[in-house]
């Protein structure tokens, strides 16, 4: 009779992969390799707080490319929850009824990790169900930069307020907007600067702006240098949030064409401009800002 392999576990919503969760994930998969077992990762769908309050512009990757990153990581399994089937369980029913037919060996978390309805359950209460299981718990401390833990929050609250360069610290990498080109009204076609437009209509927006950006387009550049306006396009009198990537150097039609966005830093707040003139003279400076970053 095969002995199956020790299933070491992680769980949560891992919704940014920040470094914070990326940690957390090469714990587990450094622990399972140490005892010669298989490293699982529990998440939920839909995220928890989409479930009870869905909005708009709330994910830092888009469902679809945040599934591709986890699947790159190296684990040997990777369980989607229901979340809708899970969420009224106590704490107890949710170890003894969703964790322990998995059989861990160890589970792996933050301790800051709570579960179970309304989060009844945390990090002490789990440690002594693990014990009644001869379940190995290892806590690990919430990563920190700038003597503060990193979090989903906190990267989010950094991106909304415009703080973009904060956010590639704790995610590791740019921040990133993933769309198809769009067609717009062709503005910056006729001031010579066009750009393409996409919403995003998922993820978390940086706050109205302009930023220094670099760009891939789908068979077309790759690590572009390009500038990105968070904007209403105020002169124009517009007041829908629309995201304008102008990328240096370059012409050619991209619509319709996949296009990652990813933020370098902030560059400047937007304004409204008496005329076009003011305005392509400010746009030459933040081409001429953006180019020597």
């Amino acid at each position: 009779m095969t002995q199956s392999l020790p299933t070491i576990l992680t769980i949560g919503n891992f919704d940014g992969l920040h470094v914070g969760h990326r940690h957390l994930i090469s714990t587990t998969i450094a622990v399972a390799r140490s005892w010669g077992g298989r490293a699982v990762l529990m998440t939920f769908h839909p995220h928890p707080k989409q479930f009870f309050h869905p909005v708009p512009h709330f994910f830092i990757h888009p469902v679809s490319v945040h599934e591709k990153i986890l699947s790159s990581l190296g684990l040997d399994q990777i369980l989607y929850l229901p979340f809708g089937d899970i969420c009224q369980l106590s704490p107890e029913s949710f170890f003894e009824d969703v964790v322990m037919p998995l059989d861990p060996a160890a589970i792996v978390l933050g301790d800051n990790f709570s579960f179970g309805y309304h989060k009844s359950g945390n990090i002490d209460r789990l440690r002594q169900m693990c014990a009644s299981r001869d379940v190995a718990l290892h806590a690990l401390p919430r990563f920190a930069l700038d003597a503060s833990p990193v979090s989903s929050t906190r990267i989010r609250t950094a991106i909304q307020e415009g703080h973009v360069s904060a956010a590639t610290s704790m995610l590791g990498e740019p921040y990133t907007l993933y769309d198809v080109v769009r067609e717009g009204a062709r503005r910056g076609h006729t001031l010579g600067f066009a750009t393409a437009n996409i919403r995003a209509e998922e993820q978390v927006l940086p706050k109205i702006g302009v930023y220094v950006t670099h760009v891939d387009v789908e068979d077309a550049v790759s690590g572009a240098r390009s500038v990105t306006a968070v904007t209403r396009t105020p002169t124009f009198g517009g007041t829908e949030t629309v995201v304008e990537t102008h990328i240096l150097n370059f012409t050619g039609d991209i619509y319709g064409r996949k296009i990652r966005v990813h933020f370098d830093d902030f560059l400047r707040d937007e304004h409204k401009f008496d005329s076009k003139e003011a305005l392509m003279a400010q746009l030459y400076d933040d081409c001429a800002k953006a180019a020597q970053y």
